[in-house]
């Protein structure tokens, strides 16, 4: 065989092994970073301190980088050397991985996820559940039909736990209407995605997320060493304060639908799902229309629409609600909700005679305060200026793990006091 015929097979070969990845170090797995948290806008990944994936957000990732089995690796806000999380993942040598970070802001955690699922047959496809939203609870996945009712419908996934990654589940190919819901539950759903394609012998993990506002969940919908789609809720969830100072009938119109119909004062109503976006907001009085306009109302978020004063002459404003649950699950979340028109001054609220919040002005809302979980909780609510509390209540109860409000309604001189548990 002469020189250049040899150096030609090698040159063939050397092309071959490229194209099978042959390029990639051998002795090292491949492994890439996606971003499922809530809580960090960007992530770096190091593993012996260097630097493998920078400044990874939400939903993205970088190509596939090489990760050395037993080193110690590190994930860190984009541009910290500060670690927010440390570990030893178990990676073999020449196979692909996917270290899915997810968890609030001070909860961080990592998953290892296989990439090396095998091909199912032509015209199936796989698909695998991570329940990555630690506030949401386990969750049932449906993929139906566009028009098939939950109510008629089984979910593919029953109970998928938060923290854990689901067995492959064997489907057909084609394109689904994805819904998730609380487990058990056909009425309370956290996602509704109109068209999820699942294509033959494709390799698909569903990664649920927490949505802004705590109890809606958001998707990625991650290829097995393909791409990432982001699979975002159409919907934000709504309920109204009927805190008007006499007795009066509120209706409400969300882009041009009817919402809610003769919520009596005083009331606070359950959430409920509306559409997202810029949408025209229209509230009614004893049928007469308010001066309410348009809302851009966020994906995935909570809202509270307060509408207040004299019924002739009502306030309307919003409320954003902050229904993820605290951090530490041995307590509560609690706030003030002022609905009240012509008070002395701002509201304070106190439990136990601790104090919760203050400088509450009318039509607004307190942050959140944590509270010691009881059955014997005794609240307060004063106004500045005014000596005696303008609303009590005493062996009030709060649960661990829970949110709620503390809403003061009605006229200035009879106020109504209601504790709502948000969640």
């Amino acid at each position: 065989m002469t020189m250049w015929r040899w150096a030609g097979l090698v040159a063939v070969a050397a092309g071959l092994l490229a194209a099978c990845g042959g390029g990639a170090d051998r002795t090292k797995a491949q492994v890439r970073l996606v971003n499922a948290s809530s809580g960090y806008a960007q992530l770096d990944w190091r593993v012996d301190d260097q630097l493998r994936q920078g400044a990874v957000a939400y939903g993205e990732t970088a190509s596939y980088a090489e990760a050395d089995p037993g080193k110690t690796n590190t994930l860190a806000r984009a541009g910290s050397g500060t670690a927010l999380l440390t570990f030893n993942p178990a990676v073999d040598k020449r196979k692909h991985y996917t270290l899915l970070a997810y968890g609030p802001q001070g909860g961080l955690k990592q998953l290892l996820l296989d990439d090396e699922a095998g091909a199912p047959a032509d015209n199936r496809s796989l698909l695998r559940v991570v329940n990555a939203a630690p506030d949401a609870g386990a969750l049932d996945i449906y993929l139906t039909g566009t028009a098939d009712t939950l109510a008629e419908s089984v979910p593919v996934q029953s109970g998928a736990a938060v923290d854990a990654v689901g067995a492959w589940l064997t489907v057909n190919s084609g394109s689904y209407r994805l819904r998730v819901t609380a487990t058990g539950s056909k009425t309370d759903l956290r996602l509704d995605v109109s068209a999820l394609a699942l294509a033959s012998k494709q390799r698909v993990t569903l990664v649920l997320a927490p949505a802004a506002g705590g109890v809606l969940v958001q998707g990625l919908a991650l290829t097995q060493q393909g791409a990432i789609t982001a699979l975002a809720p159409t919907q934000a969830r709504l309920r109204v304060v009927a805190g008007l100072a006499d007795a009066g009938s509120v209706n409400l119109r969300v882009g041009g639908a009817p919402v809610l119909s003769n919520i009596n004062a005083p009331a606070v109503t359950p959430y409920t799902l509306v559409p997202a976006g810029d949408q025209a907001v229209v509230v009614t009085v004893n049928g007469a229309a308010q001066n309410s306009g348009s809302f851009t109302l966020t994906a995935g978020a909570d809202y509270t629409l307060l509408v207040y004063g004299p019924p002739d002459a009502a306030l309307v404003r919003w409320v954003s609600d902050d229904n993820n649950l605290t951090g530490d699950r041995t307590r509560a979340k609690l706030r003030l909700v002022n609905a009240v028109e012509g008070l002395s001054g701002p509201l304070s609220l106190s439990a136990d005679f601790a104090p919760v919040a203050d400088s509450v002005a009318a039509g607004t809302a307190s942050a959140y305060g944590g509270i010691d979980a009881t059955t014997t909780a005794q609240l307060s609510v004063s106004a500045v200026g005014t000596a005696p509390p303008l609303f009590s209540a005493i062996d009030q109860t709060f649960v661990a793990a829970a949110n709620y409000s503390v809403f003061l309604v009605g006229g200035a001189s009879s106020p109504v006091g209601i504790v709502r548990k948000d969640r």
